[in-house]
Parts: C-alpha cells; sequence; structure tokens
C-alpha cells in the first residue's frame, strides 16, 4: 500500500524571503514560517485553503483565548511557533494515529475508506463510481464544467502526484460547487461548499507567521461562535464523514468542514512512481436549511437581503463577480453596520487588538481576496485581488466616510458609460446619444433594445474601472495619511480628493477614447463621437467640480 505522509513530505508550495520557491511539509512550513514570505500556488482556492488547513492546527495547539495569549505569540510580530509542541501534536497524530497520511488504509487524510471504487447494483451489474481526478480541480474540463485553463478530457485522465492531490482534496472539501453527484443510490444533488460563494480575505504580513498571525482568531467557547466540548479539526475524528446535514461542532470543524466524501485510488505509473487518476466523489457534510454561513464563517463578508425568499440566505456572502472587482465593495470588507453588512469577523478581531494596544493602528498590511465566480453548477472564473490596507480603516469612522465619498464618486462617474433602459432617457447618457447616432430610425422612432446592444457590445465601462483599480491602492494609502483637524473637526482627504478626482476624469477620458477608437471613421460616425464626447465632458465635469467641493 503506498503512502505520503503530509506531516514530513514535501507537498506545500511557498514562497521564501529571497523570492526564491520550495515546497515542505507541515510540520517544517510551520517551524520555518518566521522565514516564508507566503504560501503560493497558482490556484487561489488552494492557497486560501493550505492556510485555513495551517490555521486548524496552530488553533488546536495554541488556542489562543483572549488577547493576552495571543500578543505573547506576537511578539511584535517577531514570534514562531513552539517547535516542540508542534513535533508532539504531529508524533501523536502521524506516526502513532496515522491520521495524515494520504493513502492509509483506514485513516486517510481528507478523505473517506469505506467508499467503495465499484459495486454490484440491485440489477446484478458491476458499478464503477471512479471518476477522473480532474474532477478535483476547479480549473480543468469535466463533466458540465468548462475547460478553463486546460484541456484534460475524460478519456485521457491525468495522471497527479501525492502532493498535487493532497492539495486539490484540501481546496476542493471547502470551494466544491453544488448540483448533480453520484451516491451509492444513484444520482443526487449537493450544496455548495461554505467558500464556494463568498470572496475569502486574509491578511498578509511581511512573514508566514505574521500572515497566520494576523488571521488567528481569539478562539474559546464563545468566540469565535459558540462551540460545543467535541470540537476537533477532522483528522482528529474516528467516524467517517458521511452525507448529513448539519452544523458546525466548532472553528476547528469548520476550518476542516467536510463538504464531500472522496477517496483517492492510487497507483503507479510506468516508472513505478505513485500517482493518482482516478477518484471517487460523494456528498458529505451541509448546513441545515436553518444554519447560515454568516453564524460561523470568519474570513467573509456578508450583507442583508431584506427582501429575502423563505428558501434563500438572508445573509448571503459578499462574492468575486466576472466584471465586477472586489474593491468597488470594499467598504463591505472594512466596516460593519448594525442590519446591514457584517465585515468579516477577523477585522473585527483585529479591530480589538488595535483597541487594547496590542498592534498599532498605524501598521499597513496587505489584503488578500481569492475566490471563484461559478454559474450555477459550473466554475466560470477564479481570482486573486490584491489591496494595502492601513489598520486605520477598521476603527476610524471619518476615515470610512472620506473612502466611502470616493467610491462614490467614481460610481457616479461610472454612470456615464451606462446604456439608458428608457427612451426619454436617450439624450442623457453620452453613450445613448452615440448609439442613437449609428442606428437608422425605424418610422421615425429609435429602437431602445437595440441601443442597448451597442452599448453592451461596446461595453465602454470595462476599461474604465480596469484602469482605476492600480489608483485605488494609491487611494487606500493616500486618504489615510491623508488627515487634517481643525477646530475638533476631523478631515480626511484634503490633499487626496483633488488627485483622486484628477485619476478618475483620466481613466474616464482614456476609456471613451479606447471605445469609440474601434469604430469606423465615416463622417456620420465622426459626428455621432463628437456629439456624445461633448456631452460626456460636460457630464464629467459636473461630477468633478461637485466631489472636489465635499468636505
Amino acid at each position: 500500500m503506498p503512502s505520503f505522509n503530509l506531516v514530513i513530505e514535501k507537498w506545500i508550495p511557498f514562497i521564501w524571503q529571497d523570492n526564491t520557491t520550495a515546497e515542505l511539509g507541515l510540520q517544517e512550513v510551520l517551524v520555518q514560517a518566521h522565514r516564508i514570505k507566503e504560501i503560493f500556488d497558482p490556484s487561489p482556492l488552494v492557497t486560501v485553503s493550505l492556510h485555513r488547513l495551517l490555521l486548524a492546527i496552530l488553533h488546536r495547539n495554541f488556542g489562543p483565548a483572549n488577547e493576552k495569549e495571543w500578543a505573547e505569540l506576537w511578539q511584535n510580530g517577531k514570534g514562531k511557533w513552539d517547535e516542540d509542541k508542534l513535533a508532539k501534536y504531529f508524533h501523536e497524530w502521524q506516526n502513532v494515529k496515522h491520521r495524515f497520511d494520504l493513502f492509509d488504509e483506514k485513516y486517510p487524510f481528507y478523505q473517506c475508506a469505506s467508499l467503495p471504487f465499484s459495486q454490484v447494483d440491485s440489477k446484478g451489474k458491476l458499478k464503477s463510481y471512479e471518476k477522473p481526478v480532474s474532477n478535483l480541480f476547479h480549473e480543468l474540463a469535466r463533466d458540465n464544467n468548462a475547460t478553463l485553463f486546460d484541456h484534460t478530457v475524460k478519456v485521457n485522465p491525468k495522471a497527479v502526484s501525492p502532493a498535487e492531490s493532497a492539495r486539490v482534496l484540501v481546496a476542493f472539501q471547502p470551494f466544491s460547487v453544488g448540483g448533480r453527484i453520484t451516491t451509492k443510490e444513484g444520482q443526487g444533488s449537493s450544496d455548495d461548499a461554505p467558500l464556494a460563494k463568498g470572496a475569502v480575505a486574509f491578511i498578509q504580513g511581511a512573514n508566514l507567521f505574521q500572515t497566520l498571525m494576523l488571521n488567528f482568531h481569539k478562539y474559546n467557547t464563545e468566540e469565535p461562535f459558540k462551540m460545543d466540548a467535541d470540537d476537533v479539526p477532522a483528522w482528529e475524528r474516528d467516524k467517517e464523514t458521511i452525507a448529513e446535514d448539519r452544523r458546525p461542532r466548532g472553528y476547528l470543524d469548520l476550518l476542516t468542514w467536510q463538504s464531500r466524501c472522496i477517496r483517492l485510488r492510487p497507483e503507479l505509473n510506468e516508472h513505478c512512481q505513485t500517482v493518482v487518476k482516478q477518484v471517487v466523489i460523494m456528498r458529505g457534510n451541509e448546513f441545515p436549511d436553518k444554519s447560515k454561513l454568516h453564524t460561523y464563517e470568519t474570513m467573509v463578508a456578508f450583507t442583508i437581503r431584506k427582501k429575502a425568499k423563505p428558501n434563500e440566505d438572508p445573509w448571503p456572502a459578499v462574492a468575486l463577480q466576472e466584471e465586477r472587482a472586489l474593491w468597488r465593495d470594499s467598504l463591505a470588507l472594512f466596516q460593519s453596520i448594525s442590519g446591514k453588512r457584517e465585515r468579516p469577523k477577523t477585522f473585527t478581531w483585529l479591530y480589538d487588538l488595535i483597541y487594547n494596544r496590542v498592534i498599532p493602528k498605524s501598521s499597513i498590511y496587505n489584503l488578500s481576496i481569492m475566490g471563484l465566480v461559478k454559474n450555477r453548477a459550473k466554475v466560470t472564473l477564479w481570482r486573486h485581488e490584491r489591496l494595502p490596507l492601513p489598520l486605520k480603516y477598521l476603527e476610524d469612522e471619518d476615515l470610512i466616510g472620506a473612502l466611502s465619498d470616493s467610491l462614490k464618486f467614481a460610481e457616479k462617474v461610472g454612470t456615464l458609460f451606462l446604456s439608458p433602459t428608457k427612451v426619454d432617457q436617450v439624450d442623457y447618457y453620452p453613450f445613448g446619444i452615440l448609439s442613437k447616432s449609428l442606428l437608422p430610425l425605424v418610422n421615425g422612432k429609435t429602437d431602445i433594445n437595440e441601443i442597448k446592444e451597442i452599448v453592451k457590445h461596446l461595453a465602454p465601462a470595462r476599461p474604465y474601472w480596469a484602469s482605476l483599480g492600480i489608483s485605488f491602492n494609491d487611494l487606500l494609502k493616500n486618504l489615510a495619511e491623508d488627515r487634517t483637524e481643525e477646530s475638533s473637526e476631523v478631515e480626511y482627504g484634503k490633499n487626496t480628493r483633488p488627485w483622486w478626482a484628477e485619476k478618475v476624469a483620466i481613466a474616464a477620458r482614456d476609456a471613451f477614447e479606447e471605445t469609440t477608437r474601434s469604430l469606423d471613421r465615416s463622417a456620420r460616425v465622426l459626428k455621432a463621437v463628437t456629439q456624445a464626447e461633448s456631452l460626456f465632458n460636460i457630464r464629467l465635469g459636473e461630477v468633478v467640480e461637485s466631489y472636489k467641493k465635499q468636505k
């Protein structure tokens, strides 16, 4: 029987401080965390899942129960994990109990040993439950998923190394997409895994130790949510995962949530190396309908759905969108408003550390936002966005207000690229006028549906938002430092506001020019572009001047 010991085998990819890359096992990655720059995998889903796995191990060994215990571990960002304590833990759960072996006969890591690869059905026929291992990769071709970055197909299944198998297995459990799934009884359906619908946000420090600590939420019987006494990570449970609806017993249970029952099938290739080509995937744990994710999850923001239907979650996760960068919704990450939105619990925990002067509020870290975008049961893309995060945004309401005004301004300029929805709005929108000028009149009337189609085809907002993303990173840093106080009144953005206004205006004009440049150069088209540009500049000037005058 093959073996792959996740504690010591090299399978977790990372970047050293000198920017060279390497792989290590669980124990050494944690021991060397203060020397490692960051964990990084080409798949952001793998990257975030590996962090959550490491956090579960750390919570099991180090708590922390309160701010004092956290500070003792942090040591002003210069701490490191207790090597002896980690060695003792891994000795017990791998050397003695074999819970970190990917191919263990009784307790294969993150899998169910009892799952059959095939079974004789009621008609006496042998039914195979095996699927190509590509089903564990969100980016590979499989039954109902488009090929995003690869040309793997069912007739030519991919052979995957044990290290790669372990990485995608860890990522598949929290990010698996719902839909039809094989069961012993036939074809059924399953719900999305906990993170499949949300944008996962975690803070990055100068090294892996800092990153893990900055996302290391207070852990006790009440925090980050009320927990049962038997909260343990998945590998410490003797009972296998079964298909059932249940709530998380605690935070360790959530961090290692088993949304699917999985069994890898190892085999030897022509070089006598262990590889995986086939896998069995069946329904695992799911949240009950009345047990909502926002009660438990710590790394995702949520917004209220005021008119939620009985079968809808009233607190859906803030999600990544194909045509909308998440920085545009950054207020939902930085600020909670009762009855309206909730920022990630880890951010509120950082606020507590700032309030108790464990971390200086002047600190600036980086924010990583990772997740996938899906359409029903199909993954359309994944994304990894990075933003600077001055911690002042977590505790200064005046700063949040200035950021809110800046975002509203950018969104208002963005409306200049919208399509009119009614005929009487055509002359208000620059691209409504442009589209109308390009269309022939039908019985003396303008066809609003054709105008919408032209604006949709031109997609003028796309280059606008794409170019503005880089400037937004600078805005976050500049705005946090641009604080003035006169007569006890605090103002943020006195110097940053005109700079941001100019950046937005330039992005808007460049987007208009880029969009219209693709049109033909006939006299009729040039006249239409001139009319639209004149209106565009008038509207843009009005919005910019209004923003500059704000205080």
